[in-house]
């Protein structure tokens, strides 16, 4: 999980590989969250809701209900040339509404 945007920055370029699971708060800033990806398995609903969660959590949606995050195969994610610390461009994603969660 990126904590700033040069650190969401850093975990998109140096650490995500195309078939990992990247989520991000839906519209607002918030921290990037990368599920890494096993060879063969899919993601378990339960290990998206708790990134997904944890996602809204370090987002602008901290003291909201429910809270949108995005998510995505991270080769949908890409960094456009001379956009802002932390800035992406996204495709295909899919939204899931999860209450922030407090991390333990």
């Amino acid at each position: 999980m990126g904590k700033s945007a040069k650190a969401n920055d850093e975990l998109l370029r140096r650490y995500a590989w195309k078939e990992d699971l990247w989520l991000h708060a839906k519209d607002v800033s918030g921290s990037h969250v990368l599920i890494k990806a096993r060879s063969g398995l899919n993601f378990p609903k339960d290990v998206l809701e708790y990134a997904a969660g944890l996602a809204a959590y370090y987002s602008k949606y901290k003291q909201e209900s429910l809270a949108p995050i995005a998510y995505t195969p991270a080769k949908y994610v890409r960094k456009v040339k001379g956009s802002a610390p932390g800035a992406v461009m996204v495709d295909r994603e899919k939204v899931v509404l999860v209450a922030p969660l407090t991390p333990q």
